[in-house]
């Protein structure tokens, strides 16, 4: 197995298990009944299904996973297994209003709206490199450990071939990323707003 797959099929098992112990919230278990489903659960996800595990299969459908979706796996897996955060509010927020940008400049420009492709950069563009040095040079500044980890973890990644692409964009956010993180701020958007409505207070 090459070092790409083994990678690919590592961070989609860190998704789905982190997805199980979300949905089931294993955080209200007991640890034996949390490490027993998490057990099970990593299991059934190496059953073959057509000759391949169901991991596989998952991969397949879901790509190479971004150091983005996968520190916020990890941080959900673990918050799950534990009972504690392993991400601060205030790094997680500033990670998902990253990477909801970064889908919202990347994505629907990439299909072909403008003349522009910025996709195009991400195979080692100086002015990339350039801005996201200077974005990680910000958010170590301002604190923000989970940003600065997660932009060299996914060049280190690029660099080691960890990733089959070649693309440093992909390395670092991916569309199931931009997804989750558009939604979550478009719900506590949504849940502010109520709240002002409710209360009477202006809405700004």
């Amino acid at each position: 197995m090459s070092a790409p797959d083994a990678f690919g099929l590592a961070g989609c098992l860190s998704l789905c298990l982190a997805v199980a112990a979300t949905v089931l919230r294993l955080d209200r278990f007991p640890a034996r009944i949390r490490h027993a489903v998490l057990l099970i659960a990593v299991v059934a996800l190496f059953v073959p299904v057509g000759g391949l595990p169901l991991v596989a299969h998952v991969r397949g459908a879901t790509g190479d996973l971004s150091m983005s979706t996968l520190a916020l796996a990890a941080g959900a897996l673990f918050f799950r297994l534990t009972g504690r955060a392993a991400i601060d509010k205030r790094e997680a927020s500033a990670l998902l209003r990253l990477v909801a940008a970064a889908g919202l400049f990347l994505y629907p420009l990439a299909l072909g709206l403008t003349p522009f492709d910025p996709y195009a950069p991400g195979y080692g563009s100086p002015l990339f490199t350039t801005a996201l040095l200077l974005v990680t040079l910000a958010a170590w500044r301002a604190g923000l450990k989970l940003v600065v980890a997660v932009v060299l973890a996914g060049a280190l990644a690029c660099l080691a071939g960890l990733y089959e692409s070649r693309n440093l964009w992909d390395c670092l956010i991916d569309p199931l990323a931009a997804a989750y993180a558009l939604g979550v701020l478009l719900a506590a958007a949504g849940r502010k707003l109520l709240s002002q409505r409710r209360q009477g207070a202006p809405v700004v």
